[in-house]
């Protein structure tokens, strides 16, 4: 393992700050700080790309005096139930906040998105380990109908206003279960837009929390490959067919900032232009 880690610790030096040549998933999403009530004051935690930090205790210290017999403190407390929670069912997690009672301080707010984003990559893998046959695609499927049918609309409706569609007679989002990949169905016409599109799991912690699901019009599917300045993505055009009639067709695209910040599609010239069908199922770093 050692020396698995070695080969993937290649590094890129960016503004004098050591970063790893390819970025995990946390890397983009910014840091987030609270204050658990612990040892009569206000201690800070703070959650820094994937490590949940007590910025006020010495954790060798603490753990020693709990060897010694003593009691843990709040922040550890709070270290522990950050811990377990991937481990725990479902049903538990969802409502975390009702059964924690008085300890909910414990789990303050200001980390609850990436408390949510830990949690579906912890429900992603077990959905995959039970071969997709337990309660955690429900949940997943859950989550992508709450965030992602909002911006697949959202993408819908400047086709239908660009085809001159009348209606967005369906808008479905679906979960990719097994060895389904990415996928998008339907059409447009002239009188109404009917599409349906298939996404991985992984959508909700690549492309959802770093606001790249609509761009210019186009809706990204996936993320083919991470970088800091340009990643690759896979995202969902419409080709015209003639008579008014249109279809949806794969597109390659790299992003880019633009003097603003935001980012960009540079479509790719080689783009398959074919029905949507993704890479084989994966999870991210």
């Amino acid at each position: 393992m050692a020396a698995a880690d070695a080969r993937t610790r290649s590094t890129t030096v960016a503004s004098g700050v050591t970063l790893p040549a390819r970025p995990r998933w946390y890397h983009h999403i910014p840091e987030f700080s609270a204050t658990i009530p612990c040892e009569g004051g206000d201690h800070q935690v703070t959650w820094h790309r994937g490590k949940f930090v007590l910025e006020d205790h010495d954790l060798s210290a603490e753990r020693a005096m709990l060897v010694l017999g003593g009691e843990p403190c709040a922040c550890l407390r709070a270290l522990r139930m950050w811990r377990d929670q991937f481990g725990m069912p479902p049903e538990l997690f969802t409502q975390m906040n009702r059964w924690l009672g008085a300890d909910a301080v414990l789990a303050p707010a200001e980390l609850s998105l990436v408390r949510r984003l830990g949690m579906t990559m912890s429900w992603a893998r077990d959905w995959r380990r039970a071969s997709y046959l337990d309660k955690h695609g429900r949940l997943l499927e859950d989550q992508l109908r709450e965030l992602a049918t909002p911006l697949w609309r959202e993408h819908l409706t400047a086709e239908k206003q660009r085809s001159g569609a009348r209606v967005i007679s369906t808008a479905q989002v679906k979960v990719a279960a097994g060895h389904q990949t990415v996928s998008v169905s339907g059409q447009i016409d002239r009188v109404a837009v009917r599409a349906t599109v298939t996404l991985e799991p992984w959508w909700l912690v690549e492309v959802w929390p770093r606001n790249l699901a609509v761009l210019e019009g186009a809706f990204v599917l996936e993320l083919v490959e991470d970088s800091w300045s340009r990643p690759l993505v896979r995202a969902v055009r419409w080709d015209d067919r003639g008579e008014g009639r249109r279809v949806p067709v794969i597109a390659l695209a790299h992003l880019e900032r633009d003097a603003d910040g935001g980012w960009h599609p540079a479509w790719q010239e080689a783009s398959d232009h074919r029905t949507i069908a993704g890479r084989a199922a994966r999870m991210p770093k």
